[in-house]
């Protein structure tokens, strides 16, 4: 599923209320940044860990997420 039609919807929300293209952009990115940037730090560490001592799989890097707050779109607290 895309997030397009919302960026699009909120840039142009932004725009109407006066901000340039530039601005209104900068806005979107730095929030997309923000929302995104705790999910991509527990995957980032996932994958080094798995590279440089292994032992651990797929069902790791969801516990990470989920403990943190970001279960899967279809987790439903997974094999407990």
């Amino acid at each position: 599923m895309s997030e397009q039609p919302a960026r699009d919807a909120a840039f142009n929300a932004f725009y109407e209320a006066g901000l340039n293209r530039y601005e209104a952009n900068k806005l979107l990115n730095d929030h997309a940044f923000e929302a995104t940037a705790p999910v991509m730090r527990i995957v980032c560490d996932y994958v080094i860990e798995s590279n440089d001592i292994g032992g651990i799989d797929c069902n790791d890097l969801a516990d990470r997420l989920r403990t943190a707050g970001y279960p899967l779109p279809d987790d439903e607290g997974a094999e407990e």
